[in-house]
């Protein structure tokens, strides 16, 4: 394309003289900071404030007009620009994309079947059909990745599950391990030692259950002593005295509680 299609003929010629503006202004807000704002004063500083605004509202606005002015002349030539070029060669580009993709996507589509036919032939020789499938591979499948590649990708994989399955069946937790091993993708070792540390969890919480279920079973014991003891007429209670043997957790307050009650019931302790 030559260069002289689209070329700038001038820029904008913009007259100005900001120094001198900007030298004014100097002195006139160095002269309205210098004013000392008081009860006195603040009419004044309000007069010098309301004057700088004024010339700050008149260059800013004649700040956009000549903006606005430099842009016009550009954005018509945009819009004519865009019409007559730049739309044509988008559409031409999405289309040719799309004509593109729709062949490779065959292309892609081809590959894939072979692959799949050729995963079905090594399912059925490591005696896999219903473990795993074409997609538990994750193969990415794309025109410039080798056929022979992909299918030396199928065939270790189908190899290295029928091996695991292999080594499970020796493993009295097999099923367990196979649904971990099928659910974090097919890692043998990670399977096993996760049913090992759940299978440590859950006999740590048994014996758990259990030592607090004899614990529970002794108190009710205590309990039940004590009930008997307490529901025994106070005759009898005077002519026969019972001995109890129990263990209990408490502050040293309490200990101190518990003895004086011990007393004040004439409770013997025997040591």
């Amino acid at each position: 394309m030559n260069n002289d299609i689209i070329k700038l003929e001038q820029l904008p010629i913009i007259t100005q003289k900001l120094q001198l503006i900007s030298d004014e202004i100097d002195k006139k807000v160095e002269y309205a900071l210098s004013l000392e704002c008081n009860e006195e004063s603040v009419k004044i500083v309000k007069q010098e404030r309301a004057s700088i605004n004024k010339i700050k509202e008149e260059l800013e606005s004649r700040r956009k007009e000549v903006k606005n002015a430099i842009l016009q002349p550009y954005e018509k030539f945009e819009e004519i620009y865009n019409g007559l070029i730049k739309e044509k060669l988008v559409n031409a580009d999405t289309t040719l994309k799309n004509e593109i993709d729709n062949i490779e996507t065959t292309k892609k589509k081809e590959k894939e079947d072979i692959l799949r036919e050729f995963f079905l032939e090594h399912l059925e020789a490591n005696h896999l059909i219903g473990i795993i499938n074409f997609e538990d591979i994750n193969l990415n499948i794309t025109l410039s990745a080798s056929e022979k590649s992909l299918k030396e990708q199928i065939k270790a994989f189908c190899e290295k599950v029928a091996n695991d399955l292999k080594a499970m069946q020796s493993d009295e937790d097999k099923e367990e391990i196979f649904l971990e091993y099928k659910n974090n993708g097919f890692d043998y070792a990670k399977a096993k030692n996760t049913i090992v540390e759940k299978k440590k969890v859950i006999e740590e919480f048994k014996q758990h259950i259990a030592k607090n279920g004899e614990e529970i079973k002794q108190e009710e014991i205590i309990v039940q002593n004590i009930e008997t003891l307490v529901s025994t007429p106070i005759e009898a209670v005077e002519e026969e005295k019972y001995e109890f043997e129990f263990r209990v957790k408490m502050t040293k307050t309490q200990a101190k509680e518990l003895k004086q009650w011990l007393r004040e019931n004439e409770i013997e302790i025997v040591n």
